[in-house]
C-alpha cells in the first residue's frame, strides 16, 4: 500500500531517488514512464537496467549506505523514504547536510515512518523542515501485521509534499 501510494505520487516525476526500500523497492509499482530511477539500500542486490514499463531509463539499484554514494539527480526529481530509519555511518549522520539538500531540491518528497519508532521521530523534523509548504497528502496509517505490531511500527505517517 506504502508503495502504491508513494507510486501515485511520483506519477508525474521524470527523475525518482528512494532511500531505502530494499524489501519492496519503488520500482516495481512504478506505472509511468520515467526517465532515471535510483535506488540505495545496503540490503538491496545492485542492479542496473537500461528500461522500465518497456520504455528507456537508466535504472540503478545500489548496495550501499546513502553516504556511500554521490547523488546528483539530472533535473527536476522525487525523492522517496519509505519506513525511514536512516543510520550513521561512520562519522556521518543518519541526516547528513547532503540529505537534507536533496530533501528540498526535490520537487516531490515522499515519506513514511514508523510513529514509535525513535529513530524516526529524530529525523522527521529535519526532514520536513526543508519545505516551505504542508504536505500534499498527510495519512496516518495502522497496519495490521503481528510482527510489526509486537516491534511497535504498526502505527505509521505517509506524508508526500509537492504537486499532487
Amino acid at each position: 500500500m506504502r508503495q502504491v501510494l508513494a507510486a501515485h505520487a511520483v506519477r508525474n516525476c521524470a527523475h525518482i531517488v528512494e532511500i531505502g526500500g530494499a524489501g519492496l523497492p519503488i520500482t516495481g509499482f512504478l506505472t509511468h514512464r520515467p526517465e532515471t530511477v535510483t535506488v540505495i539500500d545496503p540490503k538491496i542486490p545492485d542492479f542496473l537496467a537500461s528500461t522500465l514499463n518497456g520504455a528507456p531509463c537508466r535504472l540503478r539499484h545500489h548496495a550501499a549506505k546513502l553516504q556511500q554514494v554521490e547523488l546528483a539527480p539530472p533535473g527536476p526529481y522525487a525523492l522517496i523514504l519509505l519506513g525511514l530509519s536512516l543510520k550513521p555511518f561512520g562519522a556521518r549522520g543518519a541526516t547528513p547536510p547532503e540529505l537534507l539538500a536533496l530533501a528540498a531540491g526535490a520537487d516531490v518528497l515522499v515519506i513514511d515512518y514508523a510513529l514509535d519508532l525513535e529513530r524516526a521521530q529524530g529525523q522527521i523534523g529535519a526532514l520536513t523542515g526543508t519545505r516551505s509548504a504542508p504536505p500534499t497528502i498527510d495519512l496516518a496509517l495502522t497496519i495490521n501485521d503481528e510482527g510489526l505490531r509486537k516491534a511497535g511500527f504498526d502505527r505509521r505517517r505517509f506524508l508526500a509534499f509537492g504537486p499532487a
